[in-house]
C-alpha cells in the first residue's frame, strides 16, 4: 500500500513542481530582463521581508498536515475538524501581528538599515505595503494547502500551485506592459493571491466532505496540542532560514541590491534542486504518521531506509551535473554576465550532497514529532552561520555568505544523522555501505565521464543511462514492479 502511494505522490509531486518551477524561471527572467538587476534585487529583498510570516505558519502549518493525516486515518472527524479550525484562528492572528510590525517599521528599515538606492526607496516603501496584503493572503492558502497535504491530495495541490504561477506570470507581465514597475509587481501578486485563495478553498472544502471553517470549532485543547508540536517545527524552521533565507537580508545590508539579483540566480538553481528532494520526502510526513499512529516500528525503520537509499541514488547524478554544468545552465538561462552567480550556485549545489544523506530522515522524524531532538543542531548551525556570513561578506562580498551556509550545513548533517541512528536503529557502517556506496561509485563514473567529453549532451545521455541501470539493478523487485504497474495504469 505505502509503496504505491509513496510513488504515486511524487510522480505527481515531480510534474506539478516542475511545470510551476518552469513559471517561475520564466518570470525571474522577464523581470530581471524588464525592471534591471537592481530592482529585481530590490524585489526579492521585498519579499524576504515581508516573506517572514511563513515563518509563523511553518510550524502550525506541518502540525496540520500531520494531525489531519493522522485523524483522518482514525476516523476521527469532529478532532480533524477542531485542529484545522484552532489553526485558521491561531496563525491568522500571529500573521496579523507580524504584518502591523512590517507595516510599522517598513520606512526605517529601508531608510536606516538596507542600501537601497535613493530613487528607488519610496518605491520600494510602497511594495512591501502591498507585500504585507500579499502575505497575509498567502498564509491562508498555504494553510489550505497543509490540510490538502494531510488527505494527500497531490493532483490539487500541484494543479492549484501550477495555476497560482501562471497567474501570477500573468498579472506581473500584464503590469510591467502597463508601465506600473514595482508598485504594480506588488499589486499583481496580490490580485492573484485572493484569486489562488478562493479557488483553493472552493475546491478543497466544497469537495471533501463535512470539512468546513467553524471558528467555534477552535478551542484550548487544539491549540495545546498544536503548540505542543508546532513550537519545534517553528524553531527548526526558524533556525533554517537564518540558515538560508537570511542570506538575502544580510546581503541587503551590506552590499548593493545587484548582489541580491547574482544570490537569488544561485539560490533558484539551488530550489530547483531541493525540490527533488521534497517531491519524494513530502509524502513521507502524512504517511510517517499513520505508521506512527499504528505503532508500527518495523514499517518506520524500513520506510526510512528505503526512502533514504532512493533519495541518494536518484539526486547524487543530477548534483553532479548540475554543478559541473552549472555556468551552462544559467547561461541558457539568462544569457552571460552571471559569473558570479555560477560560482555561487556552485558552492550551494555542494551543501546538497551532504544534505541528501538525512533530508528523508529529517521529514520523517517530523512527522513522528521527533523535531525537538533536531532543533539544537539547527540553532546552533544558524548561530555560527550568521555570524560568519556577516564576517565574511565585508571580506569577500556576497560569497562569504554562502561560505557561512556551507558551515552551518555541516554542523546540521552531523547533528541530524547522529540523531537518526538513534532514531531507525541503524549503524554508520550500515548505511555507508546500503546507502552512499553504490550510488557513490555511479557517480564518480559520471563525473569522469563529464570531465573526459565535456559535452553537455553526452553528460544528459550518461545520466539516462544511469537511471536505467539504477532501475535494472538497484531498485527493489517489488518497488520495480509497483513503478511498471503505475506506468501501465497511466499510459
Amino acid at each position: 500500500m505505502y509503496r504505491k502511494q509513496i510513488i504515486l505522490n511524487t510522480f505527481i509531486n515531480f510534474c506539478g513542481k516542475f511545470l510551476s518551477f518552469a513559471v517561475q524561471l520564466f518570470l525571474i527572467t522577464y523581470l530581471i530582463k524588464n525592471i534591471g538587476m537592481d530592482a529585481y534585487g530590490i524585489v526579492v529583498l521585498a519579499f524576504a521581508l515581508v516573506g517572514n510570516a511563513n515563518l509563523l505558519e511553518a510550524g502550525f502549518g506541518l502540525s496540520i498536515t500531520k494531525y489531519v493525516a493522522e485523524y483522518n486515518a482514525k476516523g476521527e472527524w469532529r478532532r480533524l475538524l477542531e485542529v484545522v479550525n484552532t489553526n485558521f484562528v491561531v496563525t491568522t492572528l500571529l500573521a496579523l501581528i507580524f504584518c502591523l510590525v512590517i507595516f510599522v517599521i517598513n520606512e526605517f528599515l529601508l531608510e536606516k538599515i538596507f542600501t537601497i538606492p535613493d530613487n528607488l526607496i519610496n518605491t520600494t516603501k510602497d511594495l512591501i505595503r502591498i507585500l504585507i496584503l500579499f502575505s497575509l493572503v498567502e498564509f491562508w492558502s498555504v494553510g489550505i494547502m497543509r490540510v490538502a497535504e494531510g488527505f494527500q491530495k497531490y493532483s490539487l495541490m500541484r494543479s492549484v500551485e501550477l495555476f497560482k504561477w501562471i497567474l501570477r506570470a500573468v498579472f506581473a507581465v500584464t503590469a510591467i506592459e502597463m508601465g506600473y514597475g514595482l508598485v504594480g509587481i506588488g499589486i499583481a501578486y496580490l490580485c492573484s493571491g485572493i484569486i489562488n485563495f478562493a479557488v483553493l478553498y472552493l475546491l478543497l472544502f466544497n469537495r471533501t466532505s463535512n470539512l468546513k471553517l467553524d471558528l467555534r470549532l477552535s478551542n484550548k485543547e487544539s491549540f495545546k496540542l498544536l503548540f505542543g508540536f508546532s513550537i519545534w517545527i517553528f524553531l527548526s524552521k526558524a533556525f533554517a532560514f537564518i540558515s538560508y533565507r537570511i542570506d538575502t537580508i544580510v546581503i541587503g545590508i551590506f552590499l548593493p541590491p545587484v548582489n541580491i539579483t547574482y544570490y537569488n540566480i544561485a539560490f533558484k538553481v539551488y530550489e530547483a534542486l531541493n525540490y527533488g528532494f521534497s517531491l519524494i520526502s513530502s509524502t513521507l510526513v502524512p504517511i510517517a504518521s499513520e505508521i506512527e499512529a499504528a505503532m508500527n516500528r518495523e514499517k518506520l525503520s524500513a520506510l526510512f531506509k528505503k526512502a533514504s537509499k532512493y533519495t541518494v541514488m536518484l539526486m547524487y547524478p543530477i548534483l553532479i551535473f548540475s554543478f559541473f554544468y552549472s555556468e551552462r545552465i544559467i547561461r541558457l538561462w539568462l544569457g552571460s554576465g552571471f559569473d558570479v552567480s555560477t560560482v555561487l550556485s556552485r558552492l550551494l549545489i555542494f551543501s546538497l550532497f551532504f544534505m541528501a544523506l538525512v533530508f528523508s530522515g529529517t521529514v520523517m522524524m517530523t512527522g513522528m514529532n521527533r523535531v525537538k531532538a533536531l532543533v539544537k543542531y539547527n540553532g546552533i548551525a544558524s548561530v555560527i552561520n550568521l555570524i560568519t556570513s556577516v564576517i565574511l561578506v565585508r571580506e569577500i562580498g556576497v560569497y562569504g555568505v554562502v561560505v557561512g551556509t556551507l558551515i552551518g550545513t555541516f554542523i546540521i548533517v552531523a547533528g541530524y544523522f547522529y540523531q537518526m541512528m538513534r532514531e531507525f536503529n541503524f549503524s554508520s557502517l550500515w548505511f555507508l555501505n546500503g546507502v552512499v556506496l553504490k550510488p557513490a561509485l555511479l557517480t564518480v563514473v559520471l563525473f569522469s565521464t563529464f570531465m573526459v567529453f565535456q559535452n553537455m549532451y553526452i553528460s544528459i545521455l550518461s545520466v539516462v543511462i544511469y537511471f536505467l541501470a539504477v532501475f535494472a539493478f538497484l531498485v527493489d523487485k517489488d518497488d520495480r514492479k509497483s513503478i511498471l504497474s503505475l506506468v501501465k495504469s497511466y499510459v
